[in-house]
């Protein structure tokens, strides 16, 4: 039995391809978890914005039950106080729970409130979230009195 000619095992050569091989593997592992992980943290501020937006609807909707929508014509993000509309420049900034003054508000929610021109006790609402300097959502619905 020659030693020579019964050679068992991995070469060197092998080794390093298959560690090369590992290495890419786990690079790749990593960026794509970082994406999904930068990903799903903006999901979820989108989540929120629409939230807010949402609220800030129903709020108005709830608001037109008792209280005529026409004094809040061309008012920027109008408030309303005993029957009277005042604008609040700027919208409000609040946080995850809606809650405006707080250190963690990061949301700028902003709304116009328009008669309809073509639909008669109609009014146009619409609401825009901005985030982030950059990232905006807008809802926008119609509201009959």
């Amino acid at each position: 039995m020659n030693p020579l000619k019964n050679n068992s095992g991995f070469s060197l050569v092998e080794v390093l391809i298959a560690a090369l091989i590992i290495v890419a593997g786990l690079i790749a592992y990593v960026m794509t978890s970082g994406n999904v992980i930068g990903k799903n943290a903006q999901s979820k501020k989108e989540s929120v914005a629409v939230t807010l937006a949402q609220d800030k609807m129903e709020s108005i909707r709830n608001t037109a039950l008792t209280v005529s929508l026409s004094g809040a014509d061309t008012l920027a993000s109008p408030t309303e106080s005993g029957g009277v509309w005042t604008a609040n420049a700027g919208g409000e900034v609040v946080d995850v729970d809606g809650n405006t003054g707080t250190t963690e508000a990061i949301y700028t929610r902003s709304w116009t409130i328009t008669e309809d021109a073509t639909l008669t006790n109609f009014h146009t609402v619409s609401v825009s979230v901005l985030w982030d300097s950059n990232q905006t959502i807008s809802l926008d619905t119609l509201i009959s009195q």
